[in-house]
């Protein structure tokens, strides 16, 4: 059992497949673009705001030094000059500036707009070492949580070191932008999204149409509808495979015809040769009234004065001559070729028929008949004449299974949704070296001359047509049961 019926999931058509996986790559791609895009946008905005930071940095260094500078060689007085660098600087970066810090070599805080930290010490302030470095930029978190990118640059000259400048940068604006540009880049792929399932929708309507046409004419032919064709109205592949399961359904059409052509013409062979056995057994129910009606007449002859035998003898002719009839009519009428006709057929009374016809064959064979039939008298819708040759076949199988004598019993049964029709034999039985080919075409054990072969493979092609089957039940030495099951047809029963 797969993991969908386990989950209980429904069974997904075509066009919803193709759907969900056009959607679900179309979202990966732009999901994937929007990931990339947002990554890419984060490190320009960054390295962006980066070089800007080490540009005002490296801008206010220089005046900054020269007012240290100047203090230090006492050549002007530090009256402010310092604190109005750094304000003017804040003012004109109020987007993203946070705060600047001016520590001395040893680094105590001397100048910064965040007057608390004035004469407090700056645990990242530079020293000396940093004068032959580039100037060093962190990201970092603050108290309050918020990112910032801090600047810190050496004041000197030459080797001359006065202390650092540390400038902050808020992120904010950066995560700001990062996120409308996100946000756009998600309703484009939404956009994307939603024009791949339109597109996708209609070019399915296009492309998988006449493939669900093809499907559905598949399925009318796997139901037996030999007769189904597709529509060939396209020149790519899915005509071709059209244009292929036609010629595929032709061929299948023609092969079920030969087979039906080649069915009969087997049944047909097999039944002249089970008229030719029955020839001994006619001849004897024609004789035997023949033999009386000459009788009948030689006396009627010898004294044509007595009305009262004349009378008599006349009635004898006439049921002489219609026993003659009968049995010429019902060899006839078994030997004539048809096509299959389905119509209502007694189970009982086409046993007792065929059972008739094989009764001289019973008496020259030393074999007796048993009779053992459903009182119902089942019916079943098939062809009365193919159904009385497979029971003929099955009859005259027994016959030849039994040469010493024996017992035919014939029965007739319901079986679940079947009709159950046995004819069993005391005879040999079936040797277990040749039970897998008994209803092979051709097949037979007995000499030359005396059988086609074609008895029990008709029989069973006879049971298929009619959608049923049939089983044997063998020992060797003690006789077999061929059990014949056909559809049980209650509608038939009913009316009958």
């Amino acid at each position: 059992m797969s993991l969908r019926t386990r989950l209980g999931l429904p069974r997904l058509g075509l066009r919803p497949k193709i759907m969900i996986f056009s959607n679900v790559a179309i979202s990966a791609t732009m999901g994937l673009i929007t990931v990339l895009g947002a990554a890419n946008e984060r490190r320009h905005q960054y390295e962006a705001l980066e070089q800007r930071a080490r540009s005002l940095g490296a801008a206010l260094a220089v005046p900054v030094t020269d007012a240290l500078m100047n203090k230090d060689l006492g050549l002007t007085a530090d009256t402010g000059l310092t604190d109005t660098y750094i304000s003017e600087i804040l003012a004109s970066n109020r987007d993203s500036m946070l705060y600047v810090i001016v520590t001395d070599a040893a680094g105590v805080v001397t100048h910064t707009n965040l007057w608390s930290m004035v004469g407090e010490p700056f645990e990242r302030a530079l020293d000396r070492s940093s004068i032959v470095h580039q100037p060093d930029a962190e990201i970092r978190s603050a108290d309050d949580g918020e990112r910032i990118l801090e600047v810190r640059e050496p004041l000197h000259v030459s080797t001359k070191f006065w202390g650092s400048l540390v400038v902050g940068f808020s992120l904010e604006p950066v995560e700001q932008r990062i996120e409308v540009i996100v946000s756009r880049l998600v309703v484009i792929a939404l956009l994307v999204i939603a024009a791949n399932s339109i597109i996708s929708a209609i070019s399915m309507e296009w492309l998988i149409r006449p493939i669900l046409a093809l499907h559905q004419v598949m399925q009318r032919a796997g139901g037996g509808d030999l007769s189904a064709r597709a529509a060939v109205r396209r020149h790519d592949e899915i005509g071709e495979l059209a244009r292929a399961f036609n010629g595929m359904m032709d061929e299948l059409e023609e092969s079920r015809e030969r087979e039906k052509v080649r069915r009969s013409q087997l049944a047909h062979t097999e039944k002249m040769a089970a008229v030719g056995t029955l020839a001994a057994g006619v001849a004897h129910e024609v004789n035997n009234p023949v033999a009386g009606v000459l009788t009948c007449i030689e006396n009627m002859q010898a004294d044509p004065e007595n009305r009262e035998m004349r009378e008599r003898y006349l009635s004898l002719i006439h049921d002489g001559v219609k026993r003659i009839e009968l049995t010429v009519a019902s060899l006839l009428d078994f030997s004539r070729p048809r096509s299959m006709r389905i119509g209502p057929t007694s189970l009982n009374q086409s046993l007792t028929q065929v059972l008739d016809l094989v009764r001289f064959q019973l008496r020259k064979g030393g074999v007796e008949s048993r009779l053992d039939l459903d009182p119902r008298n089942p019916w079943i819708a098939g062809d009365r004449f193919q159904i009385e040759q497979l029971f003929l076949n099955l009859m005259l199988n027994a016959l030849q299974a039994m040469p010493d004598g024996g017992t035919l019993t014939l029965r007739t049964r319901r079986h679940g949704a079947w009709e159950l029709v046995e004819i069993g034999d005391t005879g040999t039985g079936i040797p277990e070296a040749i039970r897998e080919r008994i209803f092979d075409p051709f097949f037979t054990t007995r000499e030359v001359g005396h059988g086609t072969g074609l008895g029990l493979a008709v029989s069973y092609n006879i049971a298929a047509a009619h959608g049923g089957g049939i089983e044997v039940e063998t020992t060797e030495g003690e006789g077999s049961v061929f059990r014949v099951l056909l559809p049980a047809d209650d509608e038939e029963d009913e009316e009958a």
